[in-house]
């Protein structure tokens, strides 16, 4: 008699079990969706309205007080390998003032990249970056990078443009033949 008794408790235990867990599995596939982002981001080179290769400002437009420092990012979208790198920049001179630049790691290998910036004058910003060659490489990979990084000052209550100047801007490879760069992709520093 027990042994009856203990095979119907263990067949309505299974039972009972095998429910529980068909419940479970059908509220969790109700459930679940598939989550849907939207991907609007602005700064996100793909929303920029750029043709690679290409070089543009990041944050393409910067809020600010006077007297903040602020910081732009120079960068390379889908740009070849390189090797060095002239970039010039057009900026508003009474609204900014150039602190300090420092390198960005697309010249980066296993040495630090050699970077020279000319003294600002009038608005325009010179910088010259080198990638200095190692064992493995005489240029980068190339990609999309940061080139470098101004850092400026804030001076005066307007706006200012952030331009490239296509015709002094140019990238080369090891073998000092240019690198292609299609589109250029200005900015804007307003300071309030």
């Amino acid at each position: 008699m027990s042994t009856s008794s203990n095979s119907i408790s263990i067949f309505s235990y299974i039972r009972i079990s095998i429910r529980h867990i068909v419940l479970s599995s059908l509220i969790l596939i109700l459930s679940c969706e598939e989550a849907e982002y939207e991907l609007d981001n602005p700064y996100d080179p793909a929303n920029m309205d750029l043709d690679p290769p290409a070089l543009f400002f990041h944050p393409p437009e910067i809020n600010a007080t006077m007297n903040d420092t602020i910081s732009v990012e120079l960068y390379g979208l889908e740009l070849g390998p390189a090797a060095a790198a002239q970039l010039r920049i057009r900026y508003e001179y009474e609204a900014l003032e150039v602190d300090y630049v420092e390198a960005g790691p697309f010249f980066a290998g296993d040495n630090d990249p050699i970077e020279i910036v000319d003294e600002p004058s009038d608005g325009t910003l010179d910088i010259f970056i080198y990638y200095l060659p190692d064992m493995n490489s005489d240029q980068n990979e190339g990609g999309t990078w940061s080139i470098a990084t101004v850092h400026f000052i804030t001076k005066q209550i307007r706006g200012s443009a952030l331009e490239w100047v296509q015709d002094s801007t140019r990238l080369r490879d090891e073998n000092n033949l240019p690198v292609n760069i299609k589109d250029f992709g200005d900015g804007w520093v307003n300071v309030e």
